[in-house]
């Protein structure tokens, strides 16, 4: 069979596992260091040499768009495994805290959702801000999510509870974060005792 006729081979398992790793080491730079982490960086955590990372990632803003539909993808793929479980606020509290934790533990991220993501990270933003919407007013209708709550309100309250680190530089952890989540999520059930302003 001539050469350009050959289908082409699958990636090598350690090619796949470098991979896995360069993208790993990726979202742990990106979250530490911010979206201007430099490669070697990357590659210190990763495991791997700096050249994997360049030829895994030639153009900074394919590591981008890598890490955000990663990102993305895991709390999108949480929110569908919520709306399967039986009642609404059990699986709204439990999605809300990772939601809590993912942008803590990627702070920075949110910011280049619109204008360095690209069109698949767009995709992926509409599909987890659909998720959002129904597990939200899923609560609303069987309680005891407080009604005058826009779902358009979550994200915000999310990012809230666990802003204080990166607001005030205080060390924060896992721990931190579920306790403030908790709060949260206290402040959120009906019925309130102070209606909210207008809608957002």
């Amino acid at each position: 069979m001539p050469s350009a006729q050959r289908p082409a081979r699958p990636p090598r398992a350690d090619a796949r596992r470098n991979a896995a790793r360069v993208l790993t080491g990726a979202r742990q730079a990106v979250a530490a260091h911010g979206l201007d982490v430099g490669y070697h960086e990357i590659a210190r955590l990763a495991g791997v040499g700096v050249g994997t990372v360049y030829r895994r990632f030639p153009e900074r803003a394919q590591l981008l768009e890598a890490v955000l539909l990663d990102v993305l993808g895991e709390l999108a793929d949480s929110a569908e495994a919520a709306l399967t479980e039986d009642g609404g606020w059990p699986a709204f509290s439990r999605f809300f805290t990772e939601l809590a934790l993912r942008t803590g533990e990627n702070a920075g991220l949110s910011e280049s959702l619109d204008d360095r993501g690209g069109p698949q990270v767009a995709a992926a933003r509409l599909r987890l801000l659909d998720l959002l919407r129904r597990l939200t007013e899923r609560a609303q209708r069987n309680g005891p999510l407080r009604t005058d709550l826009s779902w358009r309100d979550i994200p915000f309250l999310a990012k809230s509870a666990t802003s204080g680190g990166y607001v005030l530089d205080l060390p924060a952890d896992r721990l931190q974060a579920e306790r403030c989540a908790t709060v949260v999520l206290d402040g959120m059930r009906a019925p309130a005792r102070t209606p909210l302003p207008d809608r957002p």
